[in-house]
């Protein structure tokens, strides 16, 4: 009611009758038969702010904003996302490898006495045992040099490609958390909602049975009615009650859930939009399509995938590496030392490296690589007859709650006409008390199908979506 006042006013605003008796009452008296126009728009102005202040804030929040906030926080796709940025920088220093390295080096050395090397020319006996010295006994020296890579038999290559296979497994697998997450975040949000009916069904439950006990009360006390229905009917009453207490209960440790995976405190009253009944998405009912469709996007196969191609590309590199390695290297040094007659200058030259023997290491290792591969293609199998599986149940699992939808209404409304008969029949004394009881149970039961059937086919939706890599 304090909604409506407001606008009544403003609307009384704008009629011209009611306008010279507002203002008079709000001092706004009217010079030469003309209205104060400032003060006019000073009441339009309060008015909006009535308005304004009297609509109640839509501070409910969909499924769409629940996921966003519980992801931003969630700790398990933060880590998975840093392990995604861990494999970039793999990736880049994979990639570095094919630049040229430059190096700086310098150093001081001293030795115990000065070098010198031995003369011996037969033609000069005179000279035997003469030692001439070739470098100082102390001596600085440095030097600036640049190496790179010309030919590596595909090792750098290869090392590349298993790390841009081990980053898109990386992704693969966060991409694959953030489904996972949203899936069982949209669970516990369905579990809130459903809780939440279950409460409104059992005060229904209580109202009803309440009801039916004022009306034996009634009988009872005129002498219509037998103790044994009384009693009964306050059985009812209690197990009623009972059930109200737990459905409060099971809403409470509901809200509890979702604000744990919202990052709130977990006695915070929990505002959400009920999805029951309102998606407008059409049902995905083409299985052979489900089945392709999850066989391209989901994020299992993709990340078994990559991590297979990596362990292939890491055999390659590791075999590669027993292959001829080839170099160029330049650079600038110096040499303290008054013997020579230039300590400094240029230098370019052309490496090569050969690893002939190794005792089988390199060839153990690839062995390795190769059957982790290989071990792994095993899994990514498994894992796609799985994926199919799970499509088939969820899929099947859809239409089994779409075909409920299109009973539990009728249901529902039988179950009050029933009751209601049910009822007539017991006050006119032409049925027993045990038929409006019984009467009532299906009546809950009807109401409790309902919500199932209508929250079990939201989150079968979901299911399916997750399944075939869409959610």
């Amino acid at each position: 009611m304090t909604l409506f006042r407001p606008l009544s006013l403003c609307r009384d605003a704008q009629n011209p009758a009611l306008r010279r008796q507002t203002a008079a009452r709000a001092g706004m008296l009217e010079t030469d038969g003309k209205p104060n126009k400032i003060k006019a728009f000073a009441q339009s102005l309060i008015c909006i702010n009535i308005l304004l202040t009297g609509v109640p804030s839509l501070a409910a929040e969909n499924l769409e904003q629940v996921w966003n906030i519980a992801l931003q926080r969630n700790h398990v796709l933060a880590a998975s996302q840093q392990k995604e940025q861990s494999a970039q920088h793999q990736l880049a220093s994979a990639q570095a490898n094919y630049l040229p390295k430059l190096s700086l080096e310098s150093g001081y050395m001293r030795t115990e006495s000065e070098p010198a090397a031995k003369v011996n020319i037969p033609a000069l006996p005179m000279l035997k045992g003469t030692t001439l010295p070739f470098a100082q006994e102390s001596a600085y020296f440095g030097g600036l040099s640049i190496s790179a890579p010309v030919y590596t038999s595909g090792k750098i290559s290869s090392g590349v490609e298993a790390a841009q296979a081990q980053s898109e497994a990386s992704l693969a697998r966060t991409q694959l958390t953030r489904s996972d997450l949203k899936l069982a975040i949209a669970q516990s949000y369905i579990a809130v909602l459903r809780a939440e009916h279950a409460v409104h069904v059992s005060n229904s439950h209580i109202a009803a049975v309440s009801k039916h006990v004022d009306d034996v009360q009634a009988l009872f006390d005129k002498g219509y009615a037998a103790r044994h229905d009384l009693l009964a009917t306050q059985v009812a009453m209690a197990n009623a009650r009972q059930l109200g207490l737990q459905a409060n209960n099971a809403l409470e440790l509901a809200r509890a859930a979702l604000n744990r995976w919202l990052g709130r405190e977990y006695e915070r009253a929990v505002e959400i939009q009920d999805i029951g009944g309102f998606n407008k998405e059409p049902a995905m009912a083409d299985l052979p399509a489900l089945l392709q469709s999850a066989n391209n996007d989901r994020k299992e196969l993709q990340e078994l995938s990559s991590q297979s191609l990596a362990y292939k590309k890491q055999a390659n590199s590791v075999a590669a590496g027993h292959m001829p390695q080839v170099g160029v290297t330049a650079g600038y040094s110096k040499l303290e030392n008054r013997y020579l007659a230039e300590d400094k200058g240029w230098y370019v030259g052309v490496v090569m490296k050969w690893d002939l023997f190794d005792g089988g290491l390199v060839r153990h290792q690839v062995s390795q690589l190769s059957a982790t591969a290989q071990a792994i293609s095993e899994m990514e199998a498994d894992t796609r007859e799985r994926i199919a599986l799970q499509v088939r149940q969820s899929w099947l699992t859809q239409q089994e709650t779409r075909a409920r939808m299109q009973l539990v209404e009728k249901a529902v409304e039988q179950a009050e006409e029933t009751l209601s008969l049910a009822r007539e029949r017991y006050r006119s004394g032409l049925a027993p008390n045990s038929d409006v009881l019984d009467a009532e149970a299906r009546r809950l039961q009807a109401l409790s199908n309902r919500d199932n059937a209508l929250y079990d086919h939201e989150f079968a939706r979901l299911q399916l979506l997750h399944a075939a890599g869409k959610l």
